[in-house]
């Protein structure tokens, strides 16, 4: 378990600009997003513990500001 009782991040975004600092791709068979992707490859994790990511029971949340499919 992380420093704050996180293991992984996701976020949604250009894979190029991500992969900088981390997150690499993520199947929708690993980690539902909390919508419908109209770009899967920006579907993306990061693992804070360093851990081998097994699929996840559930949807991911997002942040409220998130929190709406025409983001998506």
């Amino acid at each position: 378990m992380g420093k704050f009782g996180v293991d992984l991040v996701f976020t949604y975004g250009d894979p190029n600009y991500y992969s900088k600092v981390g997150f690499k791709p993520v199947s929708q068979e690993i980690a539902t997003a909390p919508f419908e992707l109209t770009h899967p490859e920006g579907w993306l994790d990061l693992s804070l513990t360093g851990g081998e990511i097994t699929p996840l029971p559930g949807v991911a949340r997002c942040v409220d500001a998130f929190n709406d499919p025409a983001l998506w």
